[in-house]
């Protein structure tokens, strides 16, 4: 675990680390995100691996976290070490977080993410799908495949109610450097709304 932290240090140095610059590239895990996320009036929104946390200040009640001290991250941990209260959220954006190590691992992760969702709730995916040089192979990158989309989902009885999409990253020249896939999940169940009573922290439904 510790080899794959230091790899991820590397890659993730938030004094050199670019990788922002895709996020315009995004058709279905962008911009959009901010309205379609906000359009279901969510208590909690947990974004996982912010980076950046470009969608703080955009979609409501959202904490990022990010294993690395990037400048506007709310909270740094990483997946492991990190505790919400199960059933808490009503999305949690794993966008490119939960593709990391080998396969046991990403479930391992994939597992405890499914805890903070509320019945009802969403999981929005987001990983790599090919990349034109081998870079991104080399940075300990666990790569789904479709099988993985549909069996994992199903191994915490997850619904894919969007998606897969492909989404395509472009460079300097208009020309596609990598591609990812992204999808929703939805945790069955009916979606709750909760109030936190501020004086005695009771948490009653709304």
């Amino acid at each position: 675990m510790s080899e794959l932290k230091n790899k991820l240090a590397d890659k993730f140095n938030p004094s050199a680390w670019s990788g922002w610059k895709a996020w315009k590239h995004y058709k279905h895990t962008g911009f959009n995100l901010i309205e379609e996320v906000n359009a279901l009036d969510p208590d909690l929104v947990i974004d996982v691996g912010c980076g950046h946390n470009r969608f703080k200040g955009h979609i409501k009640n959202i904490i990022g976290f990010d294993q690395e001290p990037f400048p506007f991250v709310d909270i740094v941990s990483n997946i492991e070490d990190i505790n919400f209260r199960k059933e808490s959220a009503d999305v949690v954006l794993a966008l490119g977080s939960v593709q990391f190590g080998d396969r046991d691992l990403v479930r391992k992760h994939f597992s405890k993410v499914v805890e903070w969702v509320k019945p009802g709730g969403y999981i929005v995916m987001r990983t790599m799908k090919d990349s034109v040089t081998p870079y991104h192979h080399q940075q300990a990158h666990y790569i789904w495949t479709d099988e993985d989309i549909v069996n994992i989902g199903n191994e915490h009885n997850l619904e894919i109610v969007k998606g897969p999409f492909v989404e395509n990253v472009l460079d300097a020249f208009n020309e596609i450097r990598s591609t990812r896939m992204a999808w929703w999940y939805k945790k069955p169940g009916e979606l709750t709304k909760y109030k936190i009573d501020p004086y005695n922290c009771e948490i009653n439904q709304r």
